[in-house]
């Protein structure tokens, strides 16, 4: 038999609820596309399914803007071998959930398996810092790193933290110049921070340089947002590695985030030593 799809469909408030049944046999592999799914009115979205013999059954999504606004897309599935959560800037590329090796349900020759996913969409252009993004005429500051700099308004800049405030108020030479050079970043890490401070959005990788700048700059709201992505992120095999990084930098938060969202994650008493080499360094 081929690779039969079902999905129904749910709408809870904003979020799309999409209940796929994917049924294959025992011997025949094959590949399917679903029909599109409206998001909001933001966005369209579609399913791939991929199933090959000797392989797991792969899942990914498509999505794209239905006008040409600026949209940012959360996806999550629990239902796969390895937890699925992430958010994205509306594109048509495939973007990977996940994929099962074991079927729920096996009759005969008929392997079913079954993956509840929501998929939520909103306009990054809602928020009125948004049409200020791309804005030149009215800049005031720059963060400056190695590589260039990145143009902000100053009073956006001053109500992010204590510590910019402070830069922004006082008779400090960056109030004067315009301009703080900042040691230790990255120029992607500040265009990150932009992206932040305006679109509200985190970035697909980058995101552990970003939760440093956030927490040694006294950004609340941004480490917030990167504690919680990192953790929901997080795949299996890397939880020690993630431990290691929140202990070594005292981000006690991302810690208390990692036992929350995988409460059955305990490092093993050879796992540990990394932490302790870390620590003797500092």
């Amino acid at each position: 038999m081929p690779i039969i799809v079902e999905i129904k469909e749910q709408r809870l408030g904003t979020i799309l609820k999409l209940r796929c049944f994917i049924s294959t046999s025992g011997t025949e592999r094959e590949e399917f596309t679903s029909t599109e799914f409206n998001v909001n009115d933001l966005a369209i979205v579609r399913l791939h399914f991929k199933d090959k013999l000797h392989e797991p059954l792969q899942c990914k999504i498509r999505t794209r803007a239905i006008s040409g606004k600026v949209i940012k897309v959360k996806v999550s599935c629990q239902d796969t071998d390895e937890a699925f959560y992430s958010e994205w800037i509306c594109t048509n590329e495939w973007k990977y959930i996940g994929k099962k090796y074991l079927c729920d349900v096996a009759l005969s020759d008929v392997l079913t398996n079954v993956l509840s996913i929501n998929i939520s969409a909103s306009q990054v252009e809602d928020s009125p810092l948004a049409k200020l993004y791309d804005d030149v005429d009215f800049t005031d500051f720059n963060l400056s790193a190695g590589g260039g700099t990145v143009p902000v308004h100053k009073a956006l800049l001053a109500i992010q933290s204590d510590v910019f405030r402070a830069m922004l108020t006082r008779e400090w030479k960056e109030k004067t110049e315009g301009n703080i050079q900042m040691e230790g970043v990255t120029l992607q890490t500040l265009q990150h921070f932009k992206d932040f401070m305006y679109l509200r959005t985190l970035p697909g990788e980058g995101l552990k340089a970003l939760l440093l700048f956030a927490s040694y700059y006294l950004i609340d709201n941004l480490k917030a947002e990167c504690v919680s992505k990192l953790a929901l992120d997080c795949k299996s095999g890397e939880w020690n590695d993630l431990l290691n990084f929140a202990v070594k930098h005292q981000i006690f938060e991302l810690a208390n985030a990692i036992m929350i969202v995988n409460p059955t994650f305990v490092m093993k008493d050879n796992e540990k030593e990394p932490v302790k080499k870390q620590e003797n360094e500092e």
